[in-house]
């Protein structure tokens, strides 16, 4: 509809100069004019009311999407905004990665201290017993220990968004064509 709207207005002509050897018939003109506005006028009520009725209906229509339920128009604008939920989840991911990691690193450090303590420790005394190979290295882990905060149960969240979001992206169109297909509107 918007195509036939832009045509009327790219050719409709509502004034013109008319000269005194001009073969214009006036009355002809100013019925094409007319007739031009009046269907500018007439397509541009009809998408009003088109696009109200659609709007309207987005709003009460309900689909259902990776069981919940939305409104045509939420579901339209979660499709949008998607990228959003997307992006926190990559720096979740991101984030959770680098934790493992350097909480990996850390524990391979400080068994490497051990060691070096150990070895260190042993070299002095050559009496030394397992007990006290087992206390120094629960005393300096102990001492050394590293934790890994992590108040939102990050795999938790990282596996619920995936599925929220995988769930969604693989059945929102199909969801939409069908509410579409069987939404008739009135004008």
């Amino acid at each position: 509809m918007r195509k036939r709207i832009e045509s009327v207005t790219d050719h409709a002509v509502f004034s013109k100069v008319k000269k005194a050897n001009d073969l214009l018939d006036t009355a002809k003109f100013a019925t094409q004019a007319t007739a031009s506005y009046q269907s500018f006028t007439d397509l541009v009520t009809r998408y009003n009311a088109l696009k109200s009725a659609i709007v309207l209906s987005n709003a009460t229509t309900t689909v259902t999407i990776g069981g919940k339920g939305y409104t045509v128009a939420d579901a339209v604008e979660r499709k949008r905004s998607i990228e959003m939920e997307k992006q926190m989840l990559a720096v979740m991911k991101a984030q959770q990665t680098a934790t493992t990691a350097e909480y990996e690193r850390h524990q391979q450090a400080e068994q490497q201290r051990v060691e070096r303590l150990l070895t260190t420790e042993l070299a002095k005394d050559a009496k030394t017993n397992v007990e006290v190979v087992q206390q120094l290295t629960t005393t300096f882990l102990a001492q050394n220990k590293a934790t890994v905060l992590d108040p939102l149960g990050l795999a938790d969240k990282i596996e619920s968004l995936s599925k929220a979001i995988e769930d969604f992206e693989t059945q929102v169109d199909y969801s939409l064509s069908e509410s579409n297909g069987r939404t008739t509107i009135s004008v």
